[in-house]
């Protein structure tokens, strides 16, 4: 496994079609995974007021989150706890692997879109800023959980 230094956010573009956003996260995978599967603990890393109205997490269910800025749906395609999730989201295919590491977790996001110009429009939209901010969320949760 790659040294992954803690809360540096690395954001590739591996073949024309992917984005892949790798994260090592101070907290053990079980407790990552769940900031990412559990309804109470998603709207204090969304943020923006985000609701959740719906979260079904396993192979066939859907999600669905209000927002300030619009409905983010999507639905679970396989789910592996604490190891996997794969879901749709919004125009793409999202791969989350949490991998262990220690007492430490290596999150992989690799999100794969139809064409390159999806890909290249995503990126422009600010993923990597997004990312880092959405990740320190979650740093914030993952230190009210092991609290």
């Amino acid at each position: 496994m790659n040294e992954t230094p803690i809360n540096e956010t690395t954001v590739t573009k591996p073949t024309e079609t992917e984005i892949r956003v790798e994260r090592m996260f101070d907290a053990p995978r079980d407790h990552v995974f769940s900031v990412w599967t559990d309804p109470e603990l998603i709207p204090e890393w969304w943020g923006d007021g985000t609701v959740v109205e719906e979260m079904d997490v396993r192979p066939g269910g859907s999600y669905r989150f209000r927002t300030a800025h619009g409905v983010v749906e999507g639905e679970y395609r396989e789910v592996v706890i604490p190891e996997k999730l794969v879901q749709t989201f919004q125009n793409h295919l999202q791969t989350l692997e949490f991998e262990e590491a220690g007492e430490r977790t290596k999150l992989t996001q690799t999100m794969l879109f139809d064409t390159t110009e999806e890909r290249d429009t995503t990126m422009n939209y600010g993923v990597e800023e997004g990312a880092k901010r959405g990740f320190a969320r979650i740093d914030e949760v993952l230190q009210k959980i092991r609290a």
